[in-house]
């Protein structure tokens, strides 16, 4: 058993599950303002879009609820999910990951609400 790659594959999931997890207060964050924006009545916002997307599927989008789930966001390994669509509908969507290449770092995407997250610093 080679221990020093398991070694290194730990530290690399271990970088990409705390890029994660600085995301859920940023989401939390997105989910205020769109919560704001569509009560004034400014919906031409992407935040204030995703909120009114949530309202139309059913799903009531407080900052109460949306900070409960900020802080209890906890993305494991093999089974990282979507901060945003955590945050604000409550659902557990997996990631893609594509790996980091030359131009760019390795990036998380989530099919169900089109975020992207960058999960290294490459």
């Amino acid at each position: 058993m080679n221990t020093r790659s398991t070694l290194v594959d730990r530290a690399h999931v271990g970088a990409r599950i705390a890029a994660l997890l600085r995301q859920a207060p940023i989401e939390f964050a997105r989910a205020v303002y769109g919560i704001n924006d569509h009560a004034s009545g400014r919906t031409d916002t992407m935040a204030a879009r995703e909120v009114a997307r949530a309202l139309r599927q059913g799903v009531a989008v407080t900052e109460e609820r949306a900070e409960q789930r900020a802080r209890a966001y906890l993305p494991t390994a093999g089974q990282e999910h979507c901060p945003r669509c955590w945050v604000v509908y409550g659902h557990k969507s997996p990631l893609r990951f594509r790996e980091a290449t030359e131009e760019r770092p390795e990036t998380a995407a989530c099919h169900a609400c089109g975020a992207e997250y960058a999960t290294s610093r490459g």
